[in-house]
């Protein structure tokens, strides 16, 4: 009885609660919000976002996941009021009373709160001209809010109102399809806005499709009266839905009736394999912005060839000291000869990681925790994996790339090659301590609130910085190492070049290949799979140009305040990586004094200041 009893009472207070969780969870119109205010609120957070921000992403996704579809007016103006309510909010705190780093996390959370406004005002323009071509959305919509209130149905009379609805769907469709068709053949086939509209158009019916079917599903079988009535109209409703959204897709050119208009050309070789499409200067400049990094697509190129001309000239010394003369290609292959056998590469590793923080620790550059020093691990990559990542990745876990016994008698030689134990001391720091595994560690140990703000340009960043800091303190001591640092260097820049040519529809995926092996020296191999990679579709468009340039943002902010003796070096790292992962602007606007107004902007031309004209 003593085990039984605390059983039974268990069940008897989740089955009381049943009820009252089904109707709190139940909402006949979608869920009404109040975004949180009043003095006691704003006075609480004036300098400290730790409960502000994950209040909102959740409110957020709450509210957005709660609405029956993406068209329905209610999601839409009250979305709306969301954002407005969101920036009442912050306009009521008193900035200048907060502290350096309360007014930090305000610019970046209304940076954040400004971005993801302007980006649902821009998608509710999208979905309130495609409702327009849905004219019977508010009818289906209303069977869901009708389920939700647990409405009485007259099922006789639902059941011809469902038939009705459908065939007024079959009626609107012939009228809709010749707009669509009016529409496309007005453009000559060619892209255009509409398009947006009509794919908008498209995933709203489908999803109203869905919303039918889950609508019946709530009553099939358990209202066995409502089953039998109901299953044939709902059928015939969800058929004119589906039917309704095959209104809106892009056929494709039929052979017949075509001839005055081009076929579609099929890429051959690498660049017709599945590389995601350029996304053009507008879209990179709305990244550009997100990522409070204040140049054009343009003009960050053209900071990557200049970069890349110094590593050339830095090159050719290396070769001359390695009695290559200027033939910096055949001092490159002799360092790439150096590799180890097969199956020792884990031993080099080892002892690279282990030297790169004695030298930390010896030069007092950063703190790094005991349990950090003793926690991370290494694996062996896949052959799978490294058809994308030629060389090895960081974090907890290094995940070493080397010849494995399925790969190819040529795939074996370049991977020894392009892993040689020069070229890895320019990057296993980076992957591991102080850059990727020490990031991870300290991060998930300070300011976690901030993680919202995470950005590629402060994690690679971060860990570009310190091959660029060690190249100038003489930590690559031999001439082998230092073309290892100038090897990976010039990676970085021609990563800039290509990922950021290539989405300006300037470089085709061959061209990035040609650029990696042609003037940075790869093997053939490793420079499809570093362009298989960047061009992968769900690879973030800014990842690979973020290396370099947040690096120089690093380098840049370490001047301001090392160098010119505000701070010595491990008091800065240490005050960056407590900070987390936010832009490199804001970390420069927390650390240093430049002035904080509540409308900051970016506005920091780093790399003028790296490299003087």
């Amino acid at each position: 009885m003593k085990i039984i009893a605390p059983v039974k009472l268990a069940l008897t207070l989740v089955i009381l609660s049943l009820p009252v969780t089904v109707l709190a969870q139940v909402s006949t119109v979608g869920p009404d919000y109040k975004a949180p205010g009043g003095d006691q609120f704003v006075s609480d957070h004036a300098n400290d976002f730790r409960d502000l921000l994950p209040l909102y992403p959740k409110d957020l996704r709450t509210i957005d996941n709660n609405f029956p579809s993406k068209i329905d007016a209610n999601r839409i103006e009250r979305m709306g009021k969301f954002y407005k309510d969101w920036m009442k909010l912050l306009s009521g705190m008193d900035f200048n009373a907060m502290n350096r780093s309360g007014k930090v996390d305000y610019i970046m959370f209304r940076h954040r709160l400004e971005r993801d406004r302007d980006q649902f005002q821009e998608e509710s323009g999208r979905l309130k001209k495609a409702a327009e071509m849905i004219p019977f959305a508010d009818e289906v919509i209303a069977l869901e809010y009708r389920r939700r209130s647990l409405e009485e149905y007259n099922i006789q009379k639902l059941a011809p109102e469902l038939e009705l609805l459908a065939q007024k769907i079959d009626r609107i469709r012939k009228k809709t399809a010749a707009t669509v068709k009016a529409a496309r053949q007005a453009k000559g086939g060619e892209p255009s806005s509409s398009e947006e509209i009509f794919r908008t158009a498209e995933n709203a019916s489908r999803e109203l499709q869905k919303l039918i079917q889950g609508w019946f599903d709530f009553y099939r079988g358990f209202d066995p009266l409502f089953t039998w009535w109901i299953a044939a109209p709902s059928k015939r409703l969800t058929d004119s839905l589906q039917a309704y959204a095959d209104t809106f897709k892009k056929p494709e050119l039929a052979k017949e009736g075509k001839a005055n208009q081009k076929p579609l050309q099929r890429k051959e070789g690498f660049n017709g394999e599945n590389h995601v499409s350029p996304v053009g200067a507008k879209r990179l400049a709305q990244l550009l912005a997100d990522e409070m990094i204040p140049y054009s697509a343009g003009e960050l190129v053209a900071i990557g060839k200049r970069e890349l001309q110094w590593c050339v000239k830095q090159q050719q010394e290396v070769a001359r000291e390695l009695n290559f003369g200027n033939d910096v290609r055949k001092a490159l292959n002799h360092v790439k000869s150096l590799h180890v056998p097969v199956g020792k590469q884990p031993a080099v590793i080892r002892k690279l990681a282990l030297e790169s923080i004695k030298y930390l620790d010896e030069n007092d550059l950063v703190t790094v925790p005991q349990l950090a020093r003793d926690s991370w691990r290494m694996g062996m990559m896949s052959p799978g994996r490294q058809r994308y990542n030629p060389f090895f990745t960081g974090g907890t876990t290094i995940s070493v790339s080397y010849p494995h016994n399925e790969m190819t008698h040529a795939d074996k030689l370049m991977s020894m090659r392009g892993n040689n134990p020069h070229f890895s001391a320019a990057t296993v720091h980076h992957e591991l301590i102080p850059g990727h595994h020490l990031q991870d560690f300290m991060t998930s140990r300070y300011n976690t609130h901030r993680s919202a703000y995470n950005t590629v340009f402060w994690t690679e960043g971060w860990a570009l910085y310190w091959e660029m800091l060690l190249w100038d303190m003489g930590f690559a001591k031999t001439p082998e190492d230092r073309m290892g640092f100038l090897f990976w260097r010039m990676h970085r820049c021609a990563r800039i070049i290509f990922s950021l040519g290539y989405h300006l529809g300037e470089m085709t995926p061959q061209d990035c290949v040609d650029l990696l092996v042609g003037v940075v020296g790869h093997e053939p191999t490793h420079a499809e799979g570093e362009v298989r990679r960047s061009l992968a579709p769900h690879t973030p468009t800014l990842y690979q140009c973020a290396y370099m340039l947040g690096g120089i943002q690093f380098y840049v902010l370490r001047k301001e305040m090392v160098t010119s003796g505000k701070m010595s070096n491990r008091e800065f790292h240490d005050r960056i990586l407590k900070g987390n992962r936010i832009p490199v602007e804001m970390v420069r606007a927390e650390i240093s004094g430049i002035p904080l107004t509540r409308d900051y902007r970016t506005n920091w031309r780093f790399a003028e200041e790296f490299r003087p004209n």
